[in-house]
């Protein structure tokens, strides 16, 4: 009888962390001030930032996006706007405006003090050129 308490005891304790264990959600972190739209890239996947890109290169009022990035994800921001800017250049003509590199100083996850991280801004604009 013991190893069949224990093999339901294993057999709870096996069903109790499926339960618990939180589904993991990709939530675009993305603002719109006034004529720009703003992405906040990270470490996702490239392919999960391009609705949101399209939707806001789709919109009149907005003249261009900034794509954000801080440390690590800085190589995934580029590789965003270059796979958005090669893959759907049928569809939405954009090019990139400018670039901004530079560290800011970010709180530190313990809230003790501060550090600084590297960052990078691009900005691209719809293509005023229409191709025929």
């Amino acid at each position: 009888m013991s190893e069949k308490s224990a093999k339901t005891n294993k057999d709870k304790s096996k069903a109790n962390k499926k339960t618990y264990k939180p589904k993991r959600r990709f939530r675009i972190n993305k603002k719109l001030d006034g004529k720009s739209g703003s992405i906040f890239i990270g470490l996702e996947d490239p392919f999960l930032y391009f609705p949101d890109m399209m939707s806001y290169f789709s919109r009149e009022e907005i003249d261009e996006v900034h794509l954000k990035a801080r440390g690590k994800s800085i190589s995934n921001a580029v590789n965003v706007a270059e796979q958005f800017k090669n893959r759907f250049k049928k569809e939405i003509q954009v090019e990139v405006k400018n670039v901004e590199i530079g560290t800011e100083e970010v709180p530190r996850k313990d809230r003790k003090g501060k550090i600084r991280m590297s960052f990078i801004d691009i900005t691209m604009i719809k293509n005023a050129e229409n191709k025929d």
